[in-house]
C-alpha cells in the first residue's frame, strides 16, 4: 500500500483487489470446502428434497417447473433446481454433483467478500475479510450442502456490490456507475429467483438503511430506479409469468402468501424462536473469527458515534454501511415469527468486512494488547468448543470420548496459533493459521467422521442393497420417518403414510409392498397391516421391510 494511503484507503483502482487476493482467497476456500464434499450422503431432510426434485424434473424434461415425489414444489423458485439438473447433466448423478452448485455459489460469496472489503476498507483488509469468509464454519457447512441458501446470499452481496461500486462512481459522472447500478438490479433479480422476495427485500434494507443512515437521500434521484426496475423484472418475472400460466393463482397463493408472508408473520411452520435467536448462530457461525467480529462491531459503532467514519478511499461513510447491511438485515429476521440458522447467511460479507477491517487496523496501529486479547479469547472459544463437544459428540452419536475428540483435534491448531502470535506478534499469520486449522478441521469432519456413523449412511445404503429386489410396479412407504433422500437414492417415488390417519387398505391395494421405517416399529406394523414380514434390511435405526403377500391365518388389517 502507498504511503499516502491512510489506513482503510484504498489504493488507486483499489477496488478490484489484487490478483494474488484472488488466489489467496480461493486456496483457503478450496482447502476447507472442496475435499471430500462428495463423499458424505446427503442430509434429511433439506438436502434429501433438491437433489431428488431435480433428478425428477429432469426425468421429466422440465427444468423450471419444480416437482416433487410427483407433486408440485413451490415453495422455492426454480434457480437452484436448475443448477442442480445442470449439475447433474454435466457431472453425473452423485453427492458431489448436487453440492456443486453451492460449493461454486460459497467460492462466489468468498471472492464477493473480498471484494467489497477491499472496496471499503483497502485491499489488505479486504485479503483478510476473504480468508475468513473462506473458513468460516457457518458459510463453509452451507457451501457443502445441496441447499439454496448460497444462492440468495451470493447474489444479495453480489447485488449490494453493484450498488457500492456505482454509488461509489457516481461523484465522477461517469458510465461506470450507471453499469453498475444495473447491475445490482440484476443480481437482485437472480437473487429473486434464488429464494423468492427475500432476493429484492434484503438488498433494500442494507442500502436503503445506509441512504437513509447517512443522509444521502438526495442521490436517490440518480440510483437508476427505473431502468433498474425494468431490468429486474426482465430476470425475475418471467418465470413467474410462465408459472402462472401454467398453474394459475394456486401458485402465487402458495410461493407468495403460505410460503413468504405466512412463514414470516406466523408459526405455521413451526420453527420458532426468541427475538435474540440469531445473534448466538452469527457469532457461532463466524467461528474462529467470533471474537473479530464482536470486536469488531463495538469498534465500528463507537467510530461512527465519534464522527470518525468518514471518506476512506473511495466509498464514504464505509462503516456506516456495514452497520446498516448487518444491524438491519439482523432486525428483519429477528422479527419474523419463523427462524432458522441460515437464513443470516447474506450477513456474513458484512461481518467478515467488519472483521477484516478491525483486524488490519490493529496490524497497522502495532495494538499488540488489544490484538493479544483477540487472539486468547478465539484460542478459548476453540478450548471450549473441544471440551464441550466432545461431550456432546460422544453422547450424540454414541461414539467413544477419544474418536470425539480427534475428530475436533484440528480446532485444537487455535491455540497453537495463539501462542505463535504472542511471540511473533503477526496477526496476518495468526489469520492464515487459524483459516488452515478450519481447513484441516472440515476434512477431517467430512472425510473420516462422518463415513464412521453408521446412521448417517442408512438410507443410501438400504436404497442400494434393495434395488434389485424391488420390482417395477411395487411402492414404498415410509412409516413414521420422512427421509426425502430415499427418492434421490432409489430414483422412485414413495408413499408418505400415516398410520393414525390413513387407512392401510388402500395402499395395499395401490400397490404398496415395502415400508421404511424404525426398527421399534416392526410390531405395529404386523398388527395394522395383518401382515408378515418377508424380508428385513437393517441399517443406523433405520429397517426397509417387505411384507408377504397373503396375510397369515387369522390376521387381520387393522384400520
Amino acid at each position: 500500500m502507498p504511503a499516502d494511503c491512510a489506513p482503510g484507503q484504498t489504493e488507486a483502482g483499489g477496488a478490484v483487489p489484487a490478483r494474488k487476493n484472488f488466489v489467496l482467497t480461493t486456496v483457503f476456500f478450496l482447502a476447507a470446502s472442496l475435499l471430500f464434499v462428495g463423499r458424505p450422503p446427503l442430509f434429511d431432510p433439506d438436502e434429501g428434497y433438491y437433489p431428488a426434485a431435480a433428478v425428477e424434473m429432469a426425468e421429466r424434461g422440465n427444468w423450471f417447473d419444480p416437482v416433487f415425489n410427483g407433486q408440485p414444489r413451490w415453495e422455492k423458485p426454480f434457480a437452484f433446481y436448475f443448477a442442480e439438473c445442470l449439475s447433474f447433466r454435466l457431472a453425473g448423478r452423485s453427492e458431489f454433483a448436487a453440492r456443486l452448485p453451492s460449493l461454486a455459489a460459497g467460492l462466489g460469496l468468498a471472492l464477493t467478500t473480498l471484494c467489497i472489503a477491499s472496496l471499503l476498507f483497502g485491499p489488505r483488509a479486504g485479503a483478510l475479510a476473504g480468508t475468513f469468509a473462506a473458513t468460516a464454519l457457518q458459510p463453509v457447512v452451507y457451501s457443502r450442502a445441496a441447499v439454496p441458501d448460497m444462492f440468495l446470499a451470493l447474489f444479495v452481496a453480489l447485488s449490494l456490490y453493484g450498488f457500492l461500486r456505482g454509488r461509489s462512481a457516481l461523484d465522477e459522472s461517469g458510465p461506470a456507475s450507471g453499469r453498475w447500478l444495473l447491475f445490482s438490479y440484476a443480481a437482485a433479480g437472480l437473487a429473486f429467483l434464488s429464494k423468492g422476495p427475500l432476493g429484492v427485500i434484503l438488498p433494500a434494507i442494507a442500502a436503503g438503511g445506509y441512504l437513509a443512515v447517512s443522509g444521502d437521500w438526495r442521490r436517490l434521484a440518480r440510483l437508476k430506479l427505473f431502468s433498474g426496475t425494468l431490468l429486474f423484472l426482465a430476470v425475475a418475472a418471467p418465470w413467474y409469468v410462465y408459472m402462472y400460466a401454467v398453474h394459475g393463482g394456486s401458485f402465487l397463493d402458495e410461493h407468495f402468501l403460505q410460503r413468504n408472508v405466512e412463514r414470516y408473520f406466523t408459526d405455521r411452520w413451526q420453527h420458532p424462536g426468541p427475538l435474540y435467536y440469531y445473534l448466538p448462530v452469527l457469532l457461532a457461525g463466524a467461528f474462529p473469527w467470533t471474537a473479530l467480529v464482536a470486536a469488531g462491531v463495538v469498534s465500528a459503532v463507537r467510530k461512527i458515534f465519534s464522527g470518525a467514519d468518514l471518506r476512506q478511499g473511495a466509498f464514504p461513510r464505509p462503516l456506516t454501511l456495514v452497520l446498516s447491511w448487518l444491524l438491519g438485515m439482523l432486525l428483519f429476521f429477528s422479527f419474523s415469527r419463523s427462524k432458522l440458522p441460515n437464513y443470516v447467511l447474506p450477513l456474513y460479507p458484512a461481518v467478515l468486512a467488519l472483521a477484516g477491517w478491525y483486524a488490519q487496523s490493529l496490524a497497522e496501529k502495532g495494538r499488540r494488547s488489544a490484538g493479544a486479547l483477540v487472539v486468547w479469547s478465539t484460542a478459548g472459544l476453540a478450548g471450549l468448543l473441544i471440551a464441550v463437544g466432545a461431550g456432546l459428540l460422544s453422547r450424540k452419536l454414541d461414539v467413544p470420548a477419544a474418536t470425539a475428540l480427534f475428530w475436533l483435534s484440528p480446532v485444537g491448531l487455535v491455540p497453537i496459533a495463539a501462542v505463535y502470535y504472542q511471540m511473533r506478534s503477526n496477526l496476518r499469520l495468526w489469520s492464515y493459521f487459524c483459516g488452515a486449522s478450519m481447513a484441516v478441521f472440515f476434512c477431517v469432519v467430512s472425510g473420516i467422521a462422518i463415513g464412521r456413523i453408521d446412521r448417517l449412511q442408512a438410507v443410501k445404503s438400504l436404497s442400494a442393497a434393495s434395488a434389485e429386489a424391488i420390482g417395477p410396479g411395487e411402492k414404498i412407504a415410509v412409516w413414521r420417518v420422512w427421509k426425502p433422500s430415499f427418492l434421490f437414492y432409489s430414483v422412485r417415488k414413495i408413499v408418505r403414510y400415516d398410520p393414525e390417519r390413513d387407512p392401510w387398505g388402500e395402499q395395499w391395494e395401490a400397490g404398496v409392498r415395502w415400508i421404511l421405517t424404525r426398527s421399534g416399529d416392526l410390531a405395529e406394523i404386523r398388527v395394522r397391516t395383518g401382515r408378515d414380514i418377508a424380508s428385513v434390511r437393517e441399517q443406523g435405526g433405520l429397517v426397509l421391510l417387505r411384507l408377504e403377500e397373503t396375510e397369515p391365518l387369522g390376521g387381520k388389517s387393522v384400520y
